[in-house]
Formats: structure tokens, sequence, C-alpha cells
């Protein structure tokens, strides 16, 4: 029995554009049912936008690039101790948490400062009164001394009780400061945005003056160290306006930017290379912390000319042969092949293009061999 023609339509004649089963004989033998459902089905899936991944066309300096291995730092560290020695009471430390500026992170027990205080004032209140009588007397002998009436003896005897009891008060009130410092240095304040790296006391703990408690990092603006060997650092421009990017083995494929902080004009005497260190604001999609490894694409010279590039995976081959990219249309939502003339490689993974791209415009970086022009596709991600 022959196959109606009339029943074939769609994509290759695989699919049958009928809303009733149909029977497909193979060899005269075996059969299959394909019913409408399944047919929509794949309709559907063949109609559905294509998940891809892409890329934006970037410019970057047309120096030559080098890539130094470099070690991520925190911005700021400290370690930090109580100004006070005593018992805690409290620790409001979790080992990784953000805390913000002024956070109490442990606290002394502040019984034995309070009543320093308490102690002070009550002495204060005894040296003012004191001293308030001393003036009172003063000023009677004063005038009684300008009448000639009293000799100048008991005029310097009570200028000196005066001057007395205004030093005893001036002292106990530094005394006061003192102690009112004291109580306050019973808390343990974070210094800046950071966390708590390492807790080196515990709560009840007896902890003296000076004694390390915490260690404290920036871990929101991080640094990357470099050691450059002296034969590139004769050829690197070395200024605020360095451009350099730093990438981790962590996060393939991603560049961050970063900025010249400070470098020593000393050579390492075992190294004989020189310190420099970059610092970059820390990523929010990613957690990058102390102690990884990255590295640091420096650009020689003063170069500041711009090339276009893109991922080396984006290159695909035209019908002709020449080089293509599938190129996004963003305003028609699909994918058109287009040609176009690349130049040499830029690091580990992108390459020149030299013409048929403009910046920022988006290619296909995978999936472009299930793809056809003018198909409507779905990113799923955008470098």
């Amino acid at each position: 029995m022959k196959m109606n023609k009339k029943l074939l339509s769609g994509i290759g004649g695989a699919l049958l554009a009928v809303t009733a089963a149909a029977v497909l004989y193979v060899g005269g033998t075996k059969k299959r049912v394909i019913k409408s459902n399944e047919i929509q089905s794949k309709m559907a899936y063949m109609a559905a936008p294509r998940p891809v991944e892409m890329a934006r066309v970037a410019s970057l300096s047309s120096g030559n690039t080098r890539r130094f291995p470099a070690t991520v730092k925190a911005s700021e560290e400290a370690a930090l101790s109580f100004r006070v020695g005593g018992p805690l009471t409290q620790v409001n430390v979790k080992l990784g948490t953000p805390v913000k500026k002024g956070a109490l992170l442990m606290q002394i027990d502040p019984r034995d400062f309070e009543d320093r205080i308490e102690s002070l004032e009550a002495q204060l209140s005894g040296a003012v009164a004191v001293e308030r009588n001393a003036m009172q007397n003063y000023k009677r002998i004063a005038e009684l001394f300008e009448e000639k009436v009293v000799p100048q003896t008991d005029f310097d005897a009570a200028t000196s009780v005066k001057d007395a009891t205004d030093a005893a008060v001036k002292n106990i009130k530094a005394e006061l400061q003192i102690a009112r410092h004291a109580l306050m240095d019973t808390s343990l304040i974070a210094p800046y945005d950071g966390t708590v790296t390492l807790q080196l006391a515990e709560n009840y703990e007896m902890v003296k003056l000076g004694q390390i408690a915490l260690r404290f990092q920036n871990i929101q603006t991080l640094e990357v160290a470099v050691s450059i060997p002296e034969n590139e650092i004769v050829s690197r421009a070395i200024d605020e306006d360095t451009p350099v990017q730093v990438s981790f083995s962590a996060v393939p494929n991603r560049q961050f930017d970063a900025h010249l902080k400070e470098w020593s004009s000393t050579a390492d005497p075992m190294t004989r290379t020189y310190a420099v260190i970059f610092a970059f604001r820390a990523p929010e999609a990613f957690r990058i912390l102390p102690g990884m490894s990255a590295s640091i694409s420096w650009i020689e010279g003063n170069a500041r000319e711009s090339v276009l590039t893109v991922p080396v995976s984006s290159l695909t081959s035209g019908l002709d042969g020449s080089t293509c990219v599938w190129a996004y249309n963003e305003t028609a939502d699909h994918v058109e092949r287009r040609p176009v003339s690349v130049g040499e490689l830029k690091g580990a993974n992108r390459i020149i293009v030299t013409s048929g791209l403009s910046e920022g415009e988006q290619v296909v970086v995978s999936g472009s061999r299930l793809i056809h022009e003018s198909m409507t596709l779905k990113a799923i991600a955008i470098n």
C-alpha cells in the first residue's frame, strides 16, 4: 500500500501534519503509529527558542598583554584586642558573617569599670564642694587684703588653698574621663565593614590588655599581589590609569577590572622581583576570598588604543569556508550568520575582530551547531 503524499509536510517530511493518527509501514512488516499529540509536541519543541550561551563583543587595549600569577589579599586586615582586661561576658561573632562598622563583637564585664566611675564621681562632688569653700574664703581674704586689713601671708595662704582645690578637681575630672574611656574599651567594636576570620578568645574567658581576641578583614574590596621580574617592569606603565584585568582559576572565562594601589621600587633580595599590588571591588556574583590564586593581565607600554575581541568559541565556518559568528539581533530577536575578519589571540580565550562586529553586540559562544538563520534564541548566559 502506497503512502498518501498529501499527508506529508513540515520539517524534512518527517512529521505528519494531521490531526488523526497515521500508520507508517517500514519494510512492509513493521509499523509505528504517530499520534497527533506527539506530532504537535515535536513541532512545539522545534518552534521553541533554542537555549544558547552568548557573550558581548568587548574592547581591549591593543598593547602586548602578559599574564602574571597573583594571590588575593584582603584590602584591610587587623588583629583586634582590648585596651583593658577582664572576663568576657558577650561574644557576638560568627566566622565568615559580614558585620558593619561599629557593630559590637565582644564585651568584657563592665561592673568594675562602672564602680570606678561611681567612686570618682563621688570624689569629684566632694572636691567641688571644697573648691567652692576655698573660692569663697579667697574672695573674702582678697577684699580684706585690698583694704589692708589682713597681712600678705593670709592672702598668700588663701590663694594656695584655692589653687590646690582647683587642681584637685581637675585631677579627679581627668581620672573620671580615663575611667569612662576604659568603660567604653570593654566593648570590642568593628573598626570597618568586614568579616571575622579567626576567634582567639571564648566567652567567659579572662582576657588581658593587648591580647589578640579576633582577626578581622575587609573583603568587600580585595587586592592582588604580583611579583614582577625586572625585565618586565621596565616596559610596564605604572600609574593609576594602568589597564589591568584580574581573573581567577575558580571563575573561568571572566575578567574583572583592577587599578594600581601601590608598588615597591626596591627589588626582593632573593627573587629580584618587584612587588605590585592592584585593588578591585569584590564581584557580587562570586565569592572571591583572600588566599585564592589569580592572574593579572597587564598591558605592556602606555598603549591606550582599543581593539574589539570575542571569545574564540564563538567562531564558526560559513558555507563558503569563511570565518563567521552567529550575531544576535536584539531588535528582531533572532540570530544571523555574519562573516568577520579576525586577528591575533588576546589572552587565553579571546581573539581580535578587525571587521564585521561592533562593540556591545552579542554573539553565540555555545550551541552554534544546532541553530540556523533567523532562529529565535533563549540566552542562558551573557558574559
